[in-house]
């Protein structure tokens, strides 16, 4: 069976969020998501809260739709997604040391939004991972990947051949629902049928205007294919971004019903 989910979302664990795991699951069954891999900021969770939240991923899953627990790990300068992950440690991981416990518990390791660590990546990290998230709809919106990520993904399998290209929605709230989804074929619904996908890049990731395969045979013509599309989406995300902590500096916000309108579309 085609199963189309959700890699890279937050849920009210997480801090900044504001739909409950319900919520999020109502929401996506409405839209034809079968499967979330959940990625709950580990800032200000403790060991008991992030043992309720996986708990209640197994609970809120069945043979309709599947959440898979995991967590976004602050790293240095970077946060890095453990998808699968059911175990938690500390609220940040400063070093290689402290960060490869998360890495031995997680079935698939991510590198998210790499424009937030200036695409920044050193030989310990690149070991770590399994794939780079080469799309953010929060950083690049919900068109096209960023073609700065697609040639950071091109330099790093100089060195590690078989690093997978994943798109993420890095979903907050309502408003975040839509590309990039990801697609895989499974024989069922299970956590481990969708993360044995996961991990060989067994599968595509797609909006409206791209698609592109986990493995990308040719990173080169995808950059090509995307470079005016993925300028004009991230400008227009840049100076929204501007525009909106000028008007936070002065007192005053966007209207809150134009910012809805704003991110379903962008």
């Amino acid at each position: 069976m085609q199963l189309t989910g959700i890699i890279h979302a937050h849920s009210t664990y997480s801090y900044d969020a504001k739909l409950s795991l319900s919520e999020l699951r109502d929401a996506c069954i409405t839209r034809g998501i079968q499967f979330v891999c959940m990625t709950e900021h580990v800032d200000e969770l403790t060991k008991e809260r992030a043992a309720a939240f996986v708990k209640e991923c197994e609970s809120l899953s069945d043979d309709r739709f599947r959440f898979i627990p995991g967590f976004e790990v602050p790293y240095r300068r970077a946060h890095i997604l453990m998808i699968g992950c059911r175990s938690f440690f500390k609220n940040y991981a400063p070093t290689m040391a402290e960060l490869t416990p998360w890495v031995e518990a997680t079935s698939f390791v991510v590198l998210a939004h790499p424009v937030r660590n200036d695409f920044d990546v050193d030989d310990g990290l690149l070991g770590a991972i399994d794939a780079l998230e080469v799309w953010n709809q929060q950083y690049e919106g919900k068109r096209v990947p960023r073609t700065r990520s697609l040639q950071l993904l091109k330099e790093l399998r100089q060195k590690k051949e078989f690093l997978f290209a994943i798109g993420g929605v890095d979903l907050h709230r309502t408003e975040h629902f839509g590309a990039p989804l990801v697609t895989l074929d499974v024989h069922e619904l299970t956590e481990s049928a969708i993360l044995e996908k996961l991990k060989t890049g067994a599968f595509v990731v797609s909006s409206s205007q791209a698609t592109f395969f986990g493995t990308i045979p040719n990173v080169e013509e995808l950059i090509q294919k995307h470079r005016f599309e993925c300028n004009l989406s991230v400008s227009i995300i840049v100076l929204g971004k501007f525009v909106n902590k000028v008007l936070a500096g002065l007192g005053l916000s966007f209207p809150k019903s134009l910012k809805q309108l704003v991110r379903r579309r962008l």
